[in-house]
């Protein structure tokens, strides 16, 4: 059950604690990336700025969350996966934001484990390889395991970003360009199980909880797709094609996933009109 209260206090997403940093200016920025490519890219630096001025410890992560989301973001609204100029701009995109950006907090850098770096580091590798082709994807697959193993096994991994490293594991589980792959990779009732945990995690401080999410109902449409349950699937995007819009409306969607979530009821909604009756 979503605690609204708990979620108002939490309406740009980020932890209400004293910091040491001005964040200011950077969320004011982040909170206009969705109207151009420009805004999400001044967005991206003004965090850049501060952890360049030496941010540490939560003002750290912070700082590096603001960049890597404004990163994906900037991957996935304004590029598709179509087309080699779109393709080769995510691609880029993406590789730096794993290479680099999800260094930022590596366990090395903030002398503890911490399930941000792992989340981010595998959500790239995976965003870059839809983008790559099948010798990329196989020299890819390594790093996506090693990034998703450690991360589930640190404190936090099952419940950051509302079940992140567990949604991403679900995709690549349930992608059936995954069949053939060694180790018995595609397993799509197993993925189902993995969106389904996602979907009822707690929220991780400073975080949400992973009802809110649509990001999680997105994925479970697309492996029911894949498992052939169209009646599951329609029932799932019904249900997120009625709440998602009213969670916005009423301002129950932080900051920090809001447009990312008007960009996944527009995807739920073409998947929904492309899912059979029966």
């Amino acid at each position: 059950m979503i605690n609204k209260q708990w979620i108002a206090a939490l309406a740009l997403g980020f932890s209400m604690s004293a910091q040491a940093a001005d964040f200011t200016e950077a969320d004011a920025k982040y909170a206009l990336r969705d109207s151009s490519v420009a805004a999400t890219q001044e967005a991206r630096a003004a965090y850049k700025a501060i952890l360049d001025q030496g941010a540490k410890d939560a003002d750290l992560i912070r700082a590096a969350e603001g960049y890597l989301r404004a990163s994906i973001f900037e991957g996935t609204h304004f590029y598709t996966t179509v087309g080699d100029t779109d393709r080769a701009a995510r691609k880029k995109i993406f590789n730096d934001c794993w290479k680099v950006g999800a260094e930022l907090v590596n366990p090395t850098v903030l002398g503890f484990q911490s399930p941000v770096y792992y989340y981010f580091k595998a959500s790239c590798i995976a965003y870059e390889a839809e983008v790559s082709n099948v010798i990329q994807r196989l020299t890819l697959l390594p790093e996506l395991n090693k990034a998703l193993e450690a991360g589930l096994a640190t404190q936090g991994g099952t419940t950051y970003e509302g079940g992140g490293l567990l949604r991403v594991k679900a995709a690549v589980k349930g992608n059936p360009e995954a069949k053939g792959l060694p180790g018995g990779l595609y397993n799509p009732d197993e993925a189902l199980k993995l969106v389904d945990q996602a979907l009822v995690s707690e929220a991780y401080p400073g975080n949400a909880e992973g009802a809110l999410f649509c990001e999680n109902y997105r994925r479970k449409i697309i492996t029911l797709n894949e498992l052939k349950k169209y009646s599951d699937s329609l029932a799932t995007a019904e249900q997120a094609l009625a709440d998602f819009p009213a969670y916005l409306e009423e301002g129950l969607i932080p900051e920090f996933i809001r447009a990312e979530t008007v960009d996944c009821v527009k995807t739920i909604t073409e998947l929904k009109a492309a899912t059979p009756a029966s």
